[in-house]
């Protein structure tokens, strides 16, 4: 508790980076579906996956974090995404108890969109079970003091996902227009890699939200750990497979990520 109320001294801090981060994140989601993929594509790697139609199709969005995340570092940085899905259900409560509702309704919506009702089972018991976690954080430490440590966690969170990604080849169209994938050094890097960092932060802050990254999450543990079989999606070995043919072939390996990748340097 006494964190936490060291927390408190620098609250007014803490709340202003949250607000200038919780409107980076809106407004990031919205240029991902307003703007041209040849605008946003060469900034943010699959910058898709922050639009709804893309976000139902759980092959793709796996597929894409196993490409992404391929080092001990990102993917211990990326386990917590659990985490933040409870206390993102923390901040709604804060905000009021049908904000906490109306997300668990996406996500109920979402899992019907992805047409796996093994998936679907386990993700909206994985929802309720983040939901009913945030309950007891808030009873046991207060509003006030859950609501602040959850903007300070949160926050750190998407810092902390975003500086993991520097272990990780770099994503194509951010070096150069190719579909490969580069190590990046002093002799390639250029104006895009900051700026990319900077919009990176933001994405990877709402990357915890309970139906961004967490879906991907529940689709690798239900298969893994409980050893279910998908009826619809593919098989975790399936897209680890695709991931690796992508790694190291290029987005051109894959129709899906070609027709991403066409979709942005054909409209420069």
């Amino acid at each position: 508790m006494s964190l936490i109320n060291r927390l408190f001294d620098f609250e007014a801090v803490i709340n202003q980076i949250w607000l200038i981060t919780l409107i980076g994140m809106a407004v990031l989601y919205i240029l991902c579906n307003i703007l041209p993929d040849r605008i946003v594509g060469v900034f943010l790697p699959l910058h898709n996956v922050f639009k709804p139609q893309t976000n139902v199709d759980l092959d793709y969005q796996s597929i894409g974090y196993a490409l992404l995340h391929t080092t001990w570092v990102t993917r211990i940085t990326h386990s917590t995404v659990i985490i933040d899905a409870v206390l993102w259900f923390v901040i709604f409560e804060s905000w009021h108890w049908s904000v906490s509702l109306m997300v668990l309704l996406i996500m109920l919506v979402q899992s019907v969109f992805i047409g796996d009702k093994k998936f679907g089972l386990f993700f909206i018991l994985m929802g309720i079970a983040t939901y009913i976690s945030a309950l007891y954080v808030i009873q046991f430490l207060g509003l006030p003091s859950a609501v602040l440590l959850s903007k300070v966690v949160l926050m750190l969170g998407g810092l902390m996902r975003m500086l993991s990604h520097s272990a990780e080849l770099i994503p194509p169209l951010l070096l150069n227009n190719s579909d490969q994938f580069q190590k990046l050094s002093a002799k390639n890097i250029n104006w895009k890699i900051p700026l990319s960092s900077v919009i990176g932060y933001v994405g990877e802050f709402g990357s915890g939200l309970p139906n961004r990254i967490l879906p991907v999450q529940v689709n690798y543990l239900y298969q893994n750990v409980f050893g279910i079989k998908p009826e619809t999606t593919l098989a975790w070995k399936e897209v680890e497979v695709s991931a690796q043919k992508v790694l190291t072939g290029g987005y051109s390996q894959l129709n899906s990520l070609k027709n991403y990748f066409n979709s942005v340097v054909k409209g420069q």
